[in-house]
């Protein structure tokens, strides 16, 4: 009996499907609402021309995925649950639910000549937007170089737009899409990723994916020279970047630092230090702060010295005359200085630096000792470049940074477009050669308020050397 009643079925779909084609259409009509409204979906009879006569019998039947939901005729089809058939034919769907969102087939036909009349209308039930992240964990871990793959699956009618976001800013993308795809080719592409489901039916909603990157350590000293006197508390720096987090080590003269009263290691986040409370003169050398992870390790170097600091000029340095020019530094240095290196050539490539030995001038003890100093027997409305190295009783200095100046007022100002930074200097500085620094020049320069005749003979001899030296540069 079973079986008879399956074929029975397939016999009459497949006659209602011929007759289709032939049957007439009214208007499809869709009807867009949200959850927990009731929906009529009107009844597909012509004009309600089929009801004129109440003498013939007229048979209205409603489909959703193949499944009869009713039918006037037959009183054994029950309709679901929350669905009812009105007297003149329409659908009613009462506290409508996702699931009832689709298309709905009605058919209404009488005997011949009339025929049938087949109309699809559809219910879309609008509903917020939901979205889950891939992984679904929200968490991500990859090495340097690899590929990321994050994504987010979203819900909701309408079909939601997706945006994405990573640290507070919207990212760039030509389409909308839910996924993202790029290689980790930077440690500044770490952190969260967040996807943002819009589609104008309550709050959007999102999901986050927090990406880290493997990586091994990155690190940078705060101060890769550091002055120091016996007797004083210095700190050494280095910041530690790394993913995984890094084991970091002290090693001096290749030797691991051990922690002692004197000295002390200490860590805050990312700043990793070295804390010597009392300098000692065995203390100075060149420290190495390790860091090692899964991925690799890296090294800098901080040196403790008791050489002075670098000399620093001060902005009160400026033109005197048209062919001299006054200069004031500074230098940070625990001793007393000795004396100075002055160094000083036309800003032109391929010239020659000129290289005076001038004495500090006074005996005080540091930190901070001043010169002033004038240069005289310089060419008018000329660009020069300078530099001043110093010693105290441990050694000459480093050079300081290249000073431009020009004796031309009117232009003085403008030197400091020709400033270069480090890395230049390093190219345009010649290597210092110490040993021939243990002898002083017979060339001495003015301290500035001094009137002896020694130091004026003096200035007239450097005046005339550097006369000399540029009549043989020209």
């Amino acid at each position: 009996m079973v079986l008879s009643w399956r074929i029975y079925l397939t016999i009459g779909i497949s006659t209602h499907i011929m007759t289709l084609n032939q049957c007439h259409k009214s208007p499809a009509t869709t009807v867009k609402t949200y959850e927990n409204d009731t929906v009529v979906l009107p009844s597909c009879s012509p004009d309600g021309q089929l009801y004129e006569n109440s003498e013939t019998s007229l048979r209205v039947m409603w489909w959703r995925d193949g499944l009869l939901l009713v039918d006037s005729d037959d009183t054994n089809v029950v309709p679901p649950e929350r669905i009812r058939l009105w007297s003149n034919g329409s659908l009613e769907v009462y506290r409508v639910q996702q699931k009832d969102t689709g298309e709905y087939k009605c058919n209404a036909s009488r005997p011949a000549p009339w025929g049938s009349v087949i109309q699809i209308h559809a219910i879309e039930v609008m509903y917020p937007p939901s979205v889950h992240p891939l992984p679904e964990s929200g968490e991500l871990e990859i090495n340097l170089g690899e590929i990321v793959d994050i994504a987010c699956v979203a819900k909701g009618v309408p079909a939601p737009i997706m945006l994405w976001k990573s640290k507070g800013e919207v990212i760039p993308l030509l389409d909308n899409r839910d996924r993202l795809r790029f290689k980790a080719d930077n440690i500044s592409q770490t952190g969260r990723y967040t996807c943002v489901a819009d589609n104008g039916v309550g709050d959007p909603a999102f999901a986050t994916i927090d990406l880290k990157i493997r990586y091994k350590p990155i690190i940078e000293a705060r101060k890769t020279w550091i002055h120091a006197s016996p007797g004083i508390r210095v700190q050494l720096d280095c910041r530690v970047s790394a993913w995984p987090e890094a084991k970091v080590e002290w090693n001096f003269k290749d030797n691991k630092v051990p922690n002692s009263p004197r000295i002390v290691k200490q860590n805050n986040e990312n700043i990793y230090s070295l804390i010597i409370r009392q300098v000692v003169s065995k203390d100075y050398g060149h420290y190495h702060c390790n860091a090692t992870n899964s991925q690799g390790s890296a090294e800098a170097v901080i040196e403790l010295s008791a050489v002075a600091n670098l000399a620093v000029f001060k902005k009160e340095s400026h033109p005197i005359s048209k062919t001299a020019y006054n200069f004031i530094w500074e230098v940070d240095s625990y001793s007393s200085i000795i004396e100075y290196q002055f160094w000083f050539r036309r800003y032109k490539k391929g010239e020659e630096w000129v290289k005076l030995f001038i004495p500090s001038g006074n005996d005080a003890i540091g930190p901070l000792h001043s010169r002033s100093f004038n240069l005289t027997g310089l060419q008018e409305g000329t660009y020069y470049e300078a530099l001043v190295l110093s010693r105290n009783r441990d050694g000459w200095s480093k050079p300081s940074k290249l000073a431009i100046f020009t004796t031309e007022e009117s232009r003085a100002n403008k030197a400091d477009e020709y400033t270069r930074n480090d890395a230049q200097d390093e190219k345009l500085i010649p290597v210092v050669q110490l040993a021939s620094m243990s002898q002083q020049s017979s060339f001495d320069a003015t301290q500035s308020g001094t009137n002896s005749n020694h130091e004026k003979s003096l200035l007239t001899l450097l005046g005339f050397s550097i006369l000399f030296n540029q009549w043989i540069i020209t």
